[in-house]
């Protein structure tokens, strides 16, 4: 539960300051970590989609 808390929180957080690429320049994240930040993030929702 506490992960499917985390995604969430992330979600909204990208959502709320989502300005292209900006936001991945914002918190510094080397392209590797970009991409793995999005495929967790694709995880997560692939996981809590059907509970909505």
């Amino acid at each position: 539960m506490a992960t499917a808390f985390w995604g969430i929180r992330v979600m909204g957080i990208v959502k709320k300051h989502d300005f292209g690429d900006l936001i991945w320049k914002k918190i510094k994240l080397t392209s590797t970590r970009k991409a793995n930040a999005k495929e967790h993030l694709h995880l997560i929702f692939q996981v809590l989609i059907p509970f909505f």
